[in-house]
């Protein structure tokens, strides 16, 4: 009798202590595919950059709340352009090196530190869920048994400019965002697949994708254009989740048009959801 309690009272020890993890850091790599981010009037920039960059960031979480941000790497910088003008093409994926995003999971609120030129700014709002489709593919990341689901998003929204999540600021935006969007080859609505493990008890996730039932450990965009995998799964250290407070407080409104006004000037076509942007210089 007791041997053959042993299995089930074990499982039930495992389930019990898996279900325990609430708090941790995970290190991403983040990967674009630049070249599917070329309109086919830029055929030719495709000798001239890399298909895909790759960077890291990093989510620090508890069970209730969480802090995204981008982890220090060196600019990317490229030979010069094939046209023999002497140019030469500089990366920056992801927005500011020190934009950060925090999220209180149970009072539904957003507090993003974003960087803009020279300035920093807060902006304070309400958490803006996805509609999540609990799929039945699993896979094992890391070791942890993950669980897929799939949403779909627009390009209006959480991060300002052309970044994808829910909510809107207007028609006149949205319409300066989409003429945008076409200019920089990005779809108005992308299909996202995310894997999470229930092993961990925090509904958090990279950059803006969050809201189930556990971890978020991988998230892929538009079928591989953007693909968020994990580095380092750090479930024994404690959390270090902090609201950012540096910067000048505005509106989602407010920053919306000043990234409205960022992309027309910008002089190549390029970018990407997570707030990546060429720059040209001579």
């Amino acid at each position: 009798m007791t041997k053959m309690l042993m299995p089930a009272l074990m499982l039930a020890i495992t389930t019990t202590a898996a279900a325990q993890l609430t708090e941790g850091k995970v290190v991403y790599e983040r990967k674009i595919n630049m070249h599917k981010r070329l309109p086919p009037e830029a055929e030719q920039m495709k000798a001239m950059i890399p298909e895909f960059q790759t960077s890291k960031v990093e989510l620090q979480f508890n069970a209730s709340q969480s802090i995204f941000k981008n982890l220090p790497e060196e600019e990317n910088q490229l030979p010069e352009a094939g046209d023999g003008g002497g140019r030469r093409m500089m990366f920056r994926m992801g927005g500011g090196a020190n934009d950060e995003t925090f999220r209180d999971y149970d009072k539904e609120l957003i507090v993003e530190s974003r960087e803009l030129g020279p300035k920093k700014y807060l902006i304070d709002d309400t958490l803006r869920k996805l509609k999540w489709k609990m799929e039945e593919d699993t896979m094992t990341i890391n070791g942890f048994l993950c669980y897929k689901a799939t949403t779909t998003i627009s390009m209006f929204g959480m991060g300002g400019g052309m970044r994808m999540g829910g909510g809107g600021a207007g028609a006149n935006a949205d319409s300066a965002a989409a003429t945008q969007a076409r200019r920089f080859n990005i779809p108005p609505e992308q299909k996202v697949e995310a894997w999470f493990t229930q092993d961990i008890a925090s509904s958090a996730g990279p950059d803006q994708y969050f809201g189930l039932p556990g971890l978020i450990l991988k998230v892929v965009i538009d079928e591989g254009t953007i693909v968020y995998t994990p580095l380092l799964i750090d479930t024994q250290s404690k959390a270090v989740v902090k609201v950012p407070t540096s910067g000048k407080k505005i509106t989602r409104e407010e920053y919306r048009k000043m990234m409205q006004q960022q992309f027309q000037g910008m002089r190549m076509p390029g970018g990407a959801a997570g707030g990546q942007r060429i720059i040209i210089s001579q």
